[in-house]
């Protein structure tokens, strides 16, 4: 259907973000387009919507490290929870923005990652979030990292002191 609009006559078919964002050196970029069912009535950004943002962006990091969540617990029966969310809300996103949530790793530890995200508008910062990830087995009972894991996510931290 995307082709078929492309020519319709006042329909442009305008390119999407890429599907898994890209590294910026050691930060993953997700780029992503604000749509209605993102928004309250108002046309902002429902805040709960930030935090599910952000959630894909991960999600996408880790699969642009070589880690998917479904390989992660098939292969070493480990997934991950979060045990501390911090949310700073600065400025409001809107209804057919592009944005970009930019996610860093701080720490690589036993059994549980630090981040930081931001979502940003350009260059203005809408939402910082604070993260730290605990990694828990089937049993939900904290497992260290599993070593594809740490290798992959260690190399960005060290990247980024580079």
């Amino acid at each position: 259907m995307a082709a078929a609009d492309a020519d319709t006559p006042g329909v442009a078919a305008a390119p999407g973000p890429p599907p898994g964002g890209r590294f910026e050196g050691a930060e993953h970029v997700y780029p992503l387009r604000v749509y209605h069912e993102d928004t309250d009535a108002g046309g902002i950004v429902f805040y709960a919507n930030y935090l599910k943002f952000a959630e894909r962006a991960r999600t996408e990091m880790m699969r642009g490290a070589g880690i998917t969540h479904g390989a992660l617990m098939a292969d070493h029966g480990a997934g991950f929870i979060v045990r501390r969310c911090t949310v700073d809300y600065r400025l409001p996103a809107l209804l057919d923005d592009e944005i970009e949530v930019r996610t860093t790793i701080g720490a690589v530890a036993g059994a549980h990652i630090e981040a930081e995200q931001r979502v940003l508008r350009g260059d203005a910062l809408l939402v910082g979030i604070g993260l730290r990830l605990g990694c828990v087995g089937r049993n939900g009972r904290a497992v260290r990292l599993p070593a594809p894991l740490r290798g992959a996510l260690s190399r960005l931290v060290q990247a980024d002191r580079g």
